[in-house]
């Protein structure tokens, strides 16, 4: 009885942990409190894997694609603006979440980094790597933010 309930709850651990590191989320348009006067453009920078994309090979230029901006507020997440550029520009984005460093976004429209990591979606800000994640940098000014497939 003891081993069947150690195992039990070792599956269950093994479940919950599982759920954290690759937990997904319903992607939802941005609130009225997120919409503000702060202008947010992204790039998306495939490189040469453009024509893997889904939804955007079409519209790529040279393998890249500046959107028009996204007006925030104060304080939204460089990862909300992804959600709703998503939502607004027809294109996909897949995440992981990593306790204690929140969301990893890991593929843009079907084009994913590789499993071996030697490629990966770079997160830049204003032309700069970012030193912290996507669901952790605020935007706090006009900005420019990018996702690059970056050799490792």
């Amino acid at each position: 009885m003891t081993s069947t309930l150690n195992q039990a709850i070792l599956i269950s651990m093994l479940v919950f942990s599982s759920a954290l590191a690759g937990c997904t989320q319903e992607t939802e348009a941005l609130t009225d409190d997120e919409i503000g006067e702060l202008s947010v453009v992204v790039t998306l920078d495939f490189l040469g894997e453009g024509n893997q994309t889904t939804n955007l090979a079409d519209r790529l230029s040279n393998g890249s694609i500046t959107f028009d901006p996204v007006l925030v507020a104060e304080n939204v997440s460089a990862y909300r603006v992804m959600e709703a550029l998503q939502l607004r520009e027809n294109f996909t984005i897949d995440v992981t979440y990593y306790v204690g460093m929140g969301a990893f976004i890991h593929t843009i429209d079907g084009v994913s980094g590789a499993e071996d990591w030697s490629t990966y979606w770079g997160f830049y800000q204003d032309g700069v790597m970012a030193e912290v994640g996507a669901s952790t940098l605020l935007i706090t000014s006009d900005t420019n933010l990018s996702w690059v497939i970056t050799p490792a």
